[in-house]
């Protein structure tokens, strides 16, 4: 009786070979695509909350200057909250909308964001009335912004008048 013998030889076919490697490096080029494309969609998703804040300051800072709805507003008749008379600071409506609510005054701006409004003049917060007003509180009159907890931050300064003298509204609006 004669046996079989059976030989297996092992040939590694290189098309094959050519192939995984084609495979593993295609795999590796979609990868760091994907990864790419989910960065980029953050980043701009993130970029559209920072001109959401920035829109908001620049709109709030408008209406601030501007003499507000009506022209001559009080807590019971105001619209939309505007500080000046004339393009001059008018100390009541500030007196006005210091002692409104935070809440009330962001109705009355527009605004779901938290803010600060001050007045300064050569670096120095002017007080009037108070040194002034918003989601933090100023201690002894200085601005310290560093305590904040936020995603998004935009300072939009104005220029108005105010007894005769060229002052500075600063207003720090955050997410």
């Amino acid at each position: 009786m004669r046996h079989k013998t059976f030989s297996f030889e092992v040939s590694i076919n290189r098309k094959s070979q050519i192939w995984i490697t084609d495979f593993i490096i295609g795999l590796m080029i979609f990868s760091i695509g994907i990864i790419l494309a989910s960065r980029f969609i953050i980043n701009a998703m993130s970029n559209d909350e920072f001109s959401n804040v920035r829109i908001s300051a620049e709109t709030m800072s408008g209406y601030l200057v501007s003499e507000g709805v009506p022209s001559n507003w009080t807590n019971e008749t105001v619209v939309r909250i505007g500080l000046t008379t004339n393009k001059r600071l008018n100390t009541t409506k500030v007196s006005l909308f210091y002692n409104m609510t935070y809440e009330d005054t962001k109705l009355y701006l527009s605004t779901d964001y938290d803010y600060l409004l001050f007045f300064q003049q050569n670096n120095s917060i002017v007080n009037i009335t108070k040194c002034g007003y918003g989601g933090i509180s100023l201690t002894n009159c200085t601005v310290n912004i560093s305590s904040l907890d936020y995603e998004n931050l935009v300072k939009a300064s104005r220029f108005t008048i105010y007894n005769n003298s060229i002052i500075e509204m600063v207003l720090y609006v955050w997410q």
